[in-house]
């Protein structure tokens, strides 16, 4: 994982979301939260293997799924739409998994013990549970706020991250202590 890439990829998000919507709170809260996500990457090879995976999925994934809303228009953010659900979650997958299979540390490990693609589509699973539960409160927000476009695009990466773990728990990924960090 290139901490640049990932710290730039985390800014373009608060970019298009400030484009979509500007709303002064959620750009200094999305630099702020940029900042911390950037702190995790560039220390990364100190915390546990799965970091990375989440790492690439609040960078690369957050990304991927904002950027339909280039052609469709921020939709999704005020009436949930299958279609725009389905694209975003399109590029969710197409631009963090190159990344993630490429250089997460928990996934070369599961590669090396030949479970690499089921250690993905159980983690792939329970982010789209996670993402479409957390976008169910969304329909109770009132439309037309510039907020709504934030909240929706900050609940669904922090769905994505606890489906993430509550999948890697039931597969008992979680509990294996053979994946360490490296600096330990």
């Amino acid at each position: 994982m290139n901490p640049y890439l990932i710290t730039l990829s985390c800014l373009s998000q608060v970019a298009l979301l400030a484009m979509f919507s500007l709303w002064p709170l959620g750009i200094v809260g999305g630099v702020g939260i940029t900042l911390i996500v950037s702190v995790f990457a560039f220390t990364r090879t100190r915390w546990g293997a799965h970091l990375d995976m989440y790492l690439a999925m609040a960078g690369w994934g957050g990304l991927g799924m904002l950027l339909p809303s280039l052609w469709f228009g921020p939709s999704c953010h005020h009436a949930f739409s299958l279609d725009h659900y389905a694209w975003m979650s399109l590029g969710m997958w197409v631009f963090s998994l190159p990344p993630i299979w490429r250089e997460a540390r928990c996934v070369a490990e599961a590669r090396r013990e030949g479970r690499g693609w089921s250690a993905l589509l159980c983690d792939g699973f329970g982010m789209q549970i996670g993402m479409a539960v957390a976008h169910m409160p969304m329909a109770w927000m009132p439309m037309g706020d510039p907020r709504v476009a934030w909240l929706s695009h900050g609940s669904m990466l922090v769905g994505m991250s606890l489906g993430m773990m509550l999948a890697q728990y039931f597969s008992g990924a979680w509990e294996r202590r053979d994946v360490l960090a490296v600096g330990r």
